[in-house]
């Protein structure tokens, strides 16, 4: 059985039996005791992360490569065409350009009321609650549902009938860019959504415009390929979280589909590669502003607002922890990877940081379920009532106008027990990365043992935070 994957089960398997299991949870509007003291949990949860630690330690101890697997679920090209996954395709893509161009239209002619709205609860929950809990766990389907690349393709095939500006444009990427588009997009669309008024639909509607044509532009310029890879902000974030899912697709220099594969979850971590520290930039902007979310809710948060805001105002306090938050990420990261390499004696600073970077995607995404799990359940269902009524005019297309929140669909025992298990193995799946890809760099084994000891310090310390994050609504409400 291969190594890897045997760890993992046993990780995942450790994780179950250590956490404890009579806990209880937040966000349903009252306080709720714990049945034990915070720090109880949280002193759990890093021995569970020590123990995952020790346990690769016996079943990785030696170089390998890794077994991916090689069936394919689809392969599609000229010889053999796979007409089940094209018409699904076809039906998928219908769909994806259809719920996108209604979310824009609903915004620009229907309510004002966010709720009765169709624009705010999909964008907002359904497609970056939903869809990024879901891509994860499946893998980059974005790549084929992404409606911005879908429409910019069938112009230039069928329209300007000029098909390679699909993979050259009319210039060639400038390196100076680097990943700065992604890097300033993401900044920006997480001001937008902390901060800026995200929930109003004209003004969501006019954001979603604007980013559309001037991704059309770029697509135009340097070739969607290129833009998808180096400047699309969600084509970029659902790339690496999707690599943590159960699917590979692949596609080629026109992104058409060609291969569907199915593979063991995680192992698509360890084929991504960092080209520059901005990229590394990018990934800690991820972690910390997903943080930020959680920790806004806090009563610390509060206390630093009750401080802050009468001098400075709401939006530049919520705007500092935006990028405050972070700041401190990487900084943290820095000095972790910095000790790894005169620990090491092997890489420098900058080669650990880009080399380890993504260890860190389980925490995000972990994170991000864990964090967005009740939501998703219980407020997620404003989508079937505007799913009748889109514009707010009092239709009923579908007989789902008058459906009213169900908000026992989960308890807050069951919200704080999952969140905990949700981390803790993120975590987990974030040593098992780290301490795969300090095998791949260092030159021995014993070596890429001792980088992993700050790092595995560094994943305690997020596993602490983050438990602690979830649980300050249930102990301070």
């Amino acid at each position: 059985m291969n190594k890897l994957i045997f760890s993992i089960v046993i990780t995942l398997i450790t994780a179950w039996v250590f956490i404890p299991k009579k806990i209880y949870a937040h966000g349903f509007g009252e306080r709720y005791d714990l049945p034990i003291p915070l720090s109880f949990f949280l002193i759990g949860g890093s021995l569970t992360i020590i123990f995952s630690f020790l346990l690769l330690l016996v079943f990785l101890n030696q170089k390998h490569q890794l077994r991916l697997n090689k069936s394919y679920i689809f392969r599609i090209d000229k010889r053999s065409q796979n007409y089940l996954f094209l018409f699904t395709r076809n039906i998928v893509i219908f769909f994806s350009v259809f719920l996108f161009i209604l979310s824009i239209v609903s915004g620009y002619i229907g309510s004002n009321n966010p709720i009765d709205n169709f624009s705010s609860p999909f964008i907002w929950i359904i497609w970056w609650v939903g869809f990024g809990i879901i891509t994860p766990i499946l893998g980059d389907f974005w790549k084929i549902l992404n409606p911005i690349k879908i429409i910019y393709v069938f112009i230039v095939t069928n329209i300007l009938n000029k098909p390679k500006l699909i993979n050259k444009g009319r210039y060639e990427y400038p390196k100076s860019l680097d990943v700065w588009p992604i890097i300033i997009s993401f900044i920006l669309f997480a001001w937008f959504e902390n901060v800026g008024n995200g929930s109003n639909p004209l003004t969501l509607s006019i954001i979603m415009t604007s980013y559309t044509v001037l991704s059309l532009l770029f697509m135009y310029l340097f070739g969607a390929k290129q833009w998808l890879e180096k400047g699309d902000v969600f084509s970029v974030y659902y790339h690496i979280m999707g690599s943590f899912g159960i699917f590979k697709i692949t596609q080629n220099d026109n992104l058409k589909t060609t291969k569907v594969k199915l593979r063991f979850p995680v192992i698509g971590l360890t084929e991504l590669k960092t080209p520059t520290i901005l990229f590394v930039i990018f990934h800690v902007i991820l972690l910390g502003t997903i943080s930020f979310d959680g920790l806004s809710e806090t009563r610390l948060w509060t206390n630093i607002e009750i401080l802050l805001i009468p001098s400075i105002g709401k939006a530049l306090t919520e705007t500092l922890g935006i990028f405050f938050v972070p700041s401190l990420f990487f900084v943290l990261l820095w000095i972790v990877c910095k000790t790894v390499s005169i620990i090491t004696k092997e890489k420098s600073t900058e080669t650990i940081m880009t080399s380890f970077v993504f260890s860190l995607t389980p925490i995000a995404i972990a994170y991000h379920i864990a964090h967005y799990l009740s939501y998703i359940l219980i407020t997620g269902q404003l989508i079937i009532p505007v799913i009748s009524d889109p514009f707010g005019y009092g239709w009923n297309i579908f007989g789902t106008s008058n459906y009213t929140l169900n908000i026992g669909i989960i308890n807050a025992k069951n919200a704080w027990y999952s969140s905990v298990i949700i981390i803790i193995l993120g975590h987990i799946f974030s040593v098992i990365i780290s301490h795969v890809n300090a095998l791949k760099v260092f030159s021995e084994t014993s070596i890429a043992i001792k980088s992993q000891i700050p790092i595995l310090i560094l994943m305690i310390f997020y596993t602490a935070l983050s438990l602690w994050i979830i649980a300050q609504p249930i102990v301070n409400h």
